[in-house]
């Protein structure tokens, strides 16, 4: 008989860790398998036993597993936000309209996040991705164009946040859809220089747009 140092059968071994690191281990048991299996494909009892705890640990921490799913899209969100918030810093200049789509193209290279957020998209009741710190987006490509352009040369709020949902619309959609479409043009795929002109394209007439209208 093998020895299980009075462990049941079938439970996760126990370790020693601070009910912050089980929350947090939790959380990103969660988040992998949530990403590579879609949240309804994944039960609280598969995340306990990927994180090595039961799945009453996993129920006082996060209730439910519609709790645990916005824990998952909370924690997927703030991570955005940093990223975008670390490349506009990074990326000194004006955050002209193709700059940001820049900041919003390099975000949907993770395929983790895009997965999460076309299934919040689709079930809203859970919390949405990528929505919450779009005010925020929006305020920084503001402060920019204010430092960087004369007073009636800064496009108004309401054309700024039209490009953002502009681009943000054809970034996502393409992240999306943009192989399939490819390929049903005839085109490769794979081809990067296909993507790299969609990109360049979209930048351009968004650009173009946010510069075009002179305000008083």
């Amino acid at each position: 008989m093998t020895a299980n140092n009075g462990r049941a059968p079938g439970r996760p071994p126990r370790r020693r860790r601070s009910p912050e690191q089980a929350r947090q281990e939790i959380l990103d048991a969660a988040t992998t398998l949530v990403a590579e299996h879609g949240p309804d494909g994944v039960t609280l009892a598969r995340v306990a036993r990927a994180a090595g705890v039961t799945r009453g640990l996993v129920s006082h921490y996060f209730g439910t597993y519609a709790g645990l799913v916005r824990a998952v899209l909370r924690e997927e969100d703030t991570h955005h936000r940093e990223r975008v918030r670390a490349r506009v810093a990074d990326d000194a200049g004006v955050p002209y309209a193709a700059r940001m789509l820049d900041v919003v193209f390099a975000t949907l290279d993770d395929e983790r996040y895009l997965r999460l957020w076309a299934w919040s998209a689709l079930h809203p009741e859970h919390g949405t991705l990528a929505t919450d710190g779009l005010a925020g987006v929006a305020d920084v490509m503001e402060a920019g164009l204010r430092a960087a352009l004369p007073a009636d040369r800064v496009p108004s709020r309401d054309r700024i946040e039209a490009v953002l949902l502009v681009g943000m619309s054809g970034a996502y959609g393409y992240a999306l859809g943009g192989r399939s479409w490819q390929s049903a043009l005839g085109h490769d795929p794979g081809d990067p220089e296909r993507a790299t002109a969609f990109r360049a394209a979209l930048s351009a007439a968004v650009a173009a747009y946010l510069v075009g209208e002179e305000t008083a």
